[in-house]
């Protein structure tokens, strides 16, 4: 009996696994109760296990990049077609492939090697990648040809690379990533820093459906390897160094890869931290903070301040951090910043006046303003100041806040506080789009008498969410208020969905105390009028309720 597989792989990796298997690169076939395991011959001899249980396909892993993105890969169906044509032989799977090898003669061997690099152009890229200290090196040109030319292969017609031939793509990419990555092993960072940024710069050049998010998984895996090489060269080769300094700035100067979810800051960072070319990287900052001046919003501006910030800590100039974000503040982010500042360097004073020069009810950022004020107050034991700055976040700045109005709760006793609460809820009553905060306020001062007449116009969807505070006393009146909700509701529904609603709020009453003559007189007249003319909404009723019949005999 085959092994059904089929439906769990895209198709080209199907495609490939098939070409693989066709091709001889399946060995070393171990088989160890439910577990097949392998080594299948991609770019790298990749170990592939899977779980096959009475010839049902379980499930599968492999050592492989693709893999590990989360799919299925070329090597565990390659293996699966091998079993399907081969069989599970469990009596035949015990040779130990490197006492072969060890007794094979040698010259065999490097003519058995030659003859299939000579045939094989995969596995001759494959074998210059493993011994590429012994090959001449390809030239940046060059491997800017290979990566173009394997990305115009996943495209269609159209020059446009779709969605199912994304993988194709991601594929194809992290072939290259893979190539880089045993470059690094080998210590040839140059070679590795060409093709990574040859593949970083290609992504803003590709025409590609990115649904799946293809760019930023090769984008994270090529960083990783500018990573990978940072950390083997552990600042000590300065040619290496500055080729990646060099690129980092030259890209973040155009901000053209982070439009496309490329993401090089944490390379920056990593230089600042490492207090490395912090005089460039600072000129770099105040250019492009200044080149943002007349930008109300430039989304790296707070990054960016964070950055030079950072380098005069450093440098140990610390009466330069409060001139730039004094520098920077119109942007909200930093004058948070700014006013933290101000406080660390004991000039309160200072940023309370500022925070209250920015006070302004048609401006949204007030609202962090006027709580970063309050927080001001209150830590300097500030109360009438506190007191005041809490009510004019909660009736202007961000209004009737129930975080805010728990804040004001707590700067009354309980006799003063049943008096202010009234005058609150009077003041909110009068702004009709107050009713779910005032419902907040019900909840919270266990006021349910008031929140059930606040709630009780709506219909069933809306009272549901208050119903947990509302029951038990106010049971029945919430089955009158369904009842009319569900008949109300059911003359408008024309399609499987609103039936499909309809009925979730039937079996829904079904579950309250004394529901049962209720459900019984919606069903019945919900039965009579449209059950005959509408039998997408009876069968629809029929899934959601159990024992439906029983109702509208």
């Amino acid at each position: 009996m085959k092994i059904k597989f089929e439906n769990d792989f895209n198709d080209y990796i199907l495609k490939r696994g098939y070409e693989y298997y066709c091709e001889n690169r399946v060995s070393n076939i171990v088989v160890n109760d439910n577990i097949v395991s392998a080594i299948v011959i991609g770019n790298y001899d990749y170990k592939v296990e899977l779980e096959i249980i009475d010839n049902i396909f379980i499930d599968g892993e492999c050592s492989c990049p693709y893999f590990e993105s989360g799919e299925y890969c070329k090597h565990m169906a390659a293996l699966l077609y091998y079993l399907n044509d081969k069989g599970i032989d469990k009596e035949n799977n015990d040779y130990n492939l490197e006492n072969i090898v060890n007794v094979v003669p040698e010259k065999e061997i490097k003519k058995f090697i030659y003859e299939n690099l000579k045939n094989d152009s995969e596995l001759l890229n494959r074998f210059r990648i493993e011994f590429s200290k012994y090959f001449p090196k390809l030239s940046k040109e060059e491997y800017e040809n290979k990566i173009y030319n394997a990305i115009d292969r996943c495209c269609n017609r159209d020059g446009y690379i779709d969605y199912t031939n994304t993988f194709k793509y991601e594929h194809t990419m992290n072939e290259f990533i893979d190539e880089a990555s045993k470059l690094v092993d080998n210590e040839d960072y140059k070679t590795a820093l060409i093709i990574i940024m040859t593949i970083l710069d290609s992504i803003p050049n590709t025409n590609i459906d990115d649904s799946s998010g293809s760019t930023s998984v090769i984008a994270e895996n090529s960083i990783e390897i500018i990573f990978d090489i940072l950390d083997e060269i552990d600042n000590k080769n300065s040619d290496i160094l500055k080729m990646i300094f060099d690129y980092v700035i030259d890209e973040l100067k155009t901000d053209n890869l982070y439009n496309y979810g490329v993401d090089l800051e944490p390379i920056l960072e990593y230089f600042i931290y490492d207090k490395l070319y912090l005089d460039e990287i600072k000129k770099f900052l105040e250019i492009k903070l200044d080149s943002s001046n007349d930008k109300i919003y430039f989304y790296k501006r707070i990054n960016y301040v964070n950055y030079l910030t950072k380098i005069y800590e450093f440098k140990e100039e610390k009466e330069k951090i409060i001139q730039v974000l004094e520098k920077y503040s119109y942007d909200s982010d930093v004058f948070i910043k700014y006013i933290d500042e101000l406080i660390k360097n004991n000039k309160v004073f200072d940023a309370i006046k500022k925070l209250e020069e920015r006070l302004d009810e048609n401006n949204y950022d007030s609202k962090t303003y006027a709580n970063k004020l309050s927080e001001i107050y209150l830590a300097n034991n500030q109360i009438n100041e506190y007191k005041d700055i809490l009510y004019k976040i909660f009736y202007k700045f961000d209004k009737y806040d129930i975080d805010t109005y728990l804040k004001i709760k707590k700067l009354y006793n309980n006799k003063d506080w049943d008096i202010e609460r009234n005058k609150i809820i009077e003041n909110l009553r009068k702004d009709e789009s107050s009713e779910k905060k005032l419902n907040e306020i019900f909840i919270e001062e266990k006021m349910y008498d008031e929140l059930y007449l606040n709630v009780y116009s709506h219909g069933m969807n809306y009272i549901i969410n208050y119903e947990k505070y509302l029951l038990p006393k106010y049971n029945n009146k919430l089955l009158y208020n369904y009842k009319y909700s569900c008949l109300k509701y059911a003359e408008y529904a024309n399609n499987r969905r609103e039936y499909r609603n309809l009925a979730r709020n039937v079996n829904h009453i079904i579950q309250m105390k004394n529901s049962n003559e209720t459900v019984k007189s919606i069903l019945k007249e919900i039965n009579e009028k449209y059950f005959v003319k509408r039998p997408a909404m009876y069968s629809e009723f029929n899934i959601a309720i159990k024992n439906l019949n029983k109702y509208i005999k």
